[in-house]
């Protein structure tokens, strides 16, 4: 078997005859930055989810407060439209959990235990993990999250110059205990009621926590692996008028005037230049239950 860098393209393109080795560390480092990737953009999807359940919390704060609305249809559409967005946040959280390790085992496959252990530190330490994993089991096989809706108004200067609006939704214990899709223990833990906006902003910073950390640990094999990419483009281009687009290496067995293609890697960093740019995006938010956002203008 013989190995090159051609440009899979019609056409005459200059080629470069590489090793096996060279061949296997080319597909090795593709492999890499593939699940680099895949872990950046599983942790947008949850982040996404998030910010969309933040942002409807804010914009029925700001409907109540201007319309006040009080009848059971519009109770049913605001309690729908959180249902919809935890379910959404519930959902990505689990792809991201039971999906995460197979991308780090093919960036290091000696992290995989670490990492399991990071989640299960978080696991036996927050309350609001151990619950939102309960209550995904739920809302997966018995029922919807959010039972009631409040929305709380405060005056916040001695004055009474500023009326503050909130909103708050929460699972009620009674709709869970007892129920055998509930985790037993998890109920047994649980006040009267659980806010979920704040359960929610706990649960992402945890899995924001163990995210950090599976960035930090694989880091340094990403970055070799676009490095060892990026200049066997360069190469490419040296001898290909600054040209890389189509450039792959690959494995085949030469049949006459037409090679035998075994096996393709595709050359270019396109993708991984969107992974860096998901990565600083979404920066480790560890502590999201101190912070929240305001529309006080005064």
């Amino acid at each position: 078997m013989q190995f090159k860098l051609k440009t899979w393209a019609l056409g005459s393109f200059p080629e470069i005859e590489i090793s096996n080795e060279q061949f296997q560390s080319l597909y090795q480092s593709a492999e890499v930055l593939k699940a680099a990737m895949a872990i950046e953009e599983k942790y947008e999807l949850v982040i996404s989810n998030f910010l969309d359940l933040e942002k409807d919390s804010l914009a029925v704060s700001s409907d109540y407060m201007v319309r006040r609305s009080n009848n059971y249809s519009e109770f049913f559409d605001i309690r729908s439209t959180f249902n919809r967005r935890i379910v959404n946040l519930l959902t990505s959280t689990k792809l991201y959990i039971d999906q995460i390790q197979q991308h780090v085992k093919i960036c290091n496959p000696e992290l995989t235990a670490c990492v399991k252990n990071e989640f299960s530190k978080e696991y036996d330490t927050i309350f609001e993990y151990r619950f939102m994993e309960a209550l995904r089991n739920y809302v997966q096989h018995r029922g919807l999250a959010v039972h009631l809706v409040s929305h709380p108004a405060k005056w916040i200067e001695d004055d009474e110059s500023l009326l503050e609006f909130q909103t708050k939704i929460y699972t009620q214990k009674t709709n869970l205990e007892g129920d055998k899709a509930f985790k037993k223990s998890v109920a047994l833990e649980m006040p009267d009621k659980v806010e979920l906006i704040l359960s929610s902003r706990k649960y992402i910073s945890a899995i924001s926590r163990v995210h950090s950390f599976i960035r930090s640990n694989i880091d340094t094999v990403v970055k070799s692996s676009r490095d060892l990419i990026e200049s066997t483009i360069n190469q490419y281009q040296d001898i290909n008028d600054g040209e890389s687009i189509g450039l792959c290496a690959v494995s085949f067995e030469a049949d006459g005037r037409l090679d035998n293609i075994i096996e393709r890697v595709p050359l270019f960093l396109s993708w991984d230049d969107v992974r860096i740019e998901l990565t600083n995006r979404n920066r480790c938010i560890s502590n999201l239950e101190k912070r929240y956002v305001s529309g006080k203008c005064l």
